[in-house]
Parts: C-alpha cells; structure tokens; sequence
C-alpha cells in the first residue's frame, strides 16, 4: 500500500477519533460527577437509588426456590442504618420514600417469623427508625416483600390485554428443568423483531444458551448468587456496534434496550417466565464473558434474559414501583 493512501485514510479517519476522544472525556466527567458511587450520601437521589437497590436484595433473597435459615441479617441492619442516615439526612425533604424499604423490612421481619427465627434486634431497630421517621409500623400498607403466584395465572393474565401483560410480568428466580420449546423461543423473537430501531437498522442480536452453559454464564454475570443452577437458559441480548454511525455512539444502547424489554414481554405472552440480568458492567468483564461464550467483539452485551417453563407455583418478588409524579416531568 501507497505511503499517500495510508496517509489519506489517516487524515480522514483523524476527525472521528478526536470526536469519538472528546465523547469519552465529556462521559467521564459526567460519570465522576453523577455516578452514584460517588459521594454518594452527599446527594438525596444517589442515596435513594442505592437505598433502592439494597432493599431489592432483600426482596430477591425472599424470592428464591430455598432460602437459608435466617438468612441476610446483617444487610437487613446495614439497611435499617442506611435509612436511618437517609432519614436524618433528608427526612424533611421526602420523607414518604422511607414507606417502601420499612414496608420490605416488616415483611421481613413477618418471613423470618414463620421460619420461626428470632431477630429481635433487627426488630427493635426497624421500630426506632419508624419512630424516628414519625411513620407508624401497622400504617406500611405498600404492597413489599414477596407473594405466591401460580403459572397458569401469570399465563393467563399474559394473553388477557397489554395492560395486564405488563402488570403480570415478574422477575423469577427459579425454573422448571425442563427447557423451554425451540418454538416458543422463536415465536417471542418473532414477536420483539417489531421492535422500532433507528432508521430501521435492526442491528440487535440474541445468543441463547443452555442447561450448563446458561449456569456458567450466570457464574461468570455474578449477579444471581444463589440461583445460577435454577436457570436452564439464557438469552444474551447484543448490539452491533457495526449498525451505527459517528454521531451516535450510544445508539447501539438504545435500540438493544428496545428490543430486550419487547422480547421480555414477549416471552411473557407465549407463557415463559424471565428475569433480566445486568450486563453494566466494565469492558474487561464484558470482553472476557464474550470470548467465552462465543459473541462477537463488535456486539455490545446489553442484558442478559433468563427464562424457562414456570413451576406451577412460585415465590416472586412485588417490587413496588415509584409514583410517576417522581418520575415524570412536564414541561
């Protein structure tokens, strides 16, 4: 090759790479300075959303197939005193977030009393903080902790009308080892290819794994302790980085989340339980899951769908939704 053609591909791939280089910085700043790791108790949202995610952790020990005897105590007191800073904190600002986490902690508390476990200084913690908070223990009325529910309810209600499609999709923790047919599979790809895409590019892609290969990938996710084994397949949902151009570098993210949460409800239509796993991890995790299950470098792991036959009944976590009018701006 021609020293003048290298030097040509050079000075016209040079613009694009300085883009692409200001868009890492002007990401990085953002990152350092709203991510939530960072000072995180500094900020009443940060603190919120980490409070979120530590009483989800609670919910989804109490959704799994067994549960260890008296399991997560000391998250359980780590959370109560997280609240407590969060309560003291920014208690006058929005004080009626406290009503989801203590309404998880009472069901809790109710959970480990019918295992017959003794936790009375996790009680006696939980009602101070009520106190402190001025709300009432016997006033948690929000909807916490976990329920049963059978298959051919789910199943029923999936088929019923959109609205109750989505208000029946739970994340679920446990499978049948039968695996789930080839052709519901394709039927819910069929469905979530309707998905909208930029200017119609489609540039998704699915991986789907079996049995051990769904545990190892789980293993390797490390998102699931406890219940790896109890999913017999996973969907890894990608995006291909080729479908997009020099101005939208976080499209592939857009169009691959589209079509996973189509194909979540979908698979809930044709009667498969799920439960998506996190894929936002760093590059190097990332890199190595996809030399090791076989995914192109130039796909970006969006999430991970595990899903299978129900058990006809099962324990799933109600994870109450945040009101709209916190969610919802209009201008």
């Amino acid at each position: 090759m021609k020293i003048s053609h290298i030097y040509k591909g050079f000075k016209a791939r040079l613009p694009l790479s300085i883009q692409f280089l200001m868009e890492v910085l002007a990401y990085w700043r953002r990152l350092c300075r709203y991510n939530a790791s960072m000072a995180t108790d500094r900020d009443r949202q940060k603190m919120q959303y980490t409070l979120l995610r530590e009483n989800h952790i609670i919910e989804k020990g109490m959704s799994m197939r067994q549960t260890r005897r008296g399991f997560g105590q000391a998250k359980v007191a780590a959370l109560i005193e997280r609240l407590r800073q969060y309560n003291r904190k920014y208690g006058s600002m929005d004080n009626s977030f406290m009503n989801y986490p203590l309404a998880t902690i009472k069901e809790y508390i109710a959970y480990q009393h019918r295992d017959k476990v003794e936790i009375p200084e996790i009680e006696r913690n939980f009602h101070l903080l009520c106190d402190e908070a001025g709300i009432a223990s016997d006033n948690l009325k929000l909807p916490a902790g976990i329920e049963l529910q059978r298959a051919e309810n789910l199943q029923e209600l999936a088929r019923a009308d959109f609205s109750s499609l989505l208000n029946s999709r739970h994340s679920i923790r446990y499978f049948q080892e039968k695996l789930p047919s080839r052709e519901l599979l394709e039927e819910a790809l069929q469905l979530a290819s309707r998905t909208p895409s930029a200017c119609n590019r489609q540039a998704w892609h699915t991986h789907i794994y079996f049995g051990e290969d769904s545990h190892e990938l789980l293993r390797m996710q490390d998102g699931c302790k406890g219940f790896c084994d109890d999913i017999h397949c996973c969907i890894v949902v990608t995006a291909d980085m080729k479908g997009f151009l020099g101005h939208e570098p976080f499209q592939c993210y857009v169009d691959g989340g589209l079509y996973a949460q189509n194909l979540i409800n979908a698979l809930h239509y044709v009667g498969l339980g799920t439960i998506p796993l996190s894929c936002g991890f760093m590059s190097d995790k990332l890199l190595a899951m996809q030399r090791c299950f076989h995914i192109p470098e130039n796909e970006v792991m969006v999430v991970i769908i595990g899903t299978g036959v129900m058990p006809e009944e099962m324990k799933i976590a109600i994870s109450t939704r945040r009101p709209v009018s916190t969610t919802n701006t209009y201008h």
